[in-house]
């Protein structure tokens, strides 16, 4: 059986490589061959996305799909990555 830690790691990863997820700040938490998908995302599309990437990874076998959908949300990395953009402009 996998450890959670090294679940959890996997589908983070999967989550930076894909192109269509690269940049989701989400919470990621593996239980009993579960991956449980907290937080906020910006479109119906991107959760569906991350949801996909998540049941790909070996050792899922089920992905409970929490996230939520804001159109107005911004994650953390986006409002420092326009910050840092305003500094250097």
């Amino acid at each position: 059986m996998p450890e959670h830690g090294h679940i959890e790691h996997e589908v983070r990863k999967a989550l930076r490589e894909n192109e269509a997820t690269a940049g989701v700040d989400v919470t990621v938490k593996f239980v009993s061959g579960v991956v449980f998908l907290d937080g906020v995302v910006m479109t119906v599309d991107l959760k569906e996305a991350v949801a996909e990437v998540a049941r790909k990874v070996e050792g899922v076998t089920l992905v409970r799909n929490r996230l939520q959908v804001n159109p107005e949300h911004h994650s953390l990395r986006e409002q420092f990555r326009e910050g840092d953009r305003r500094e250097r402009e």
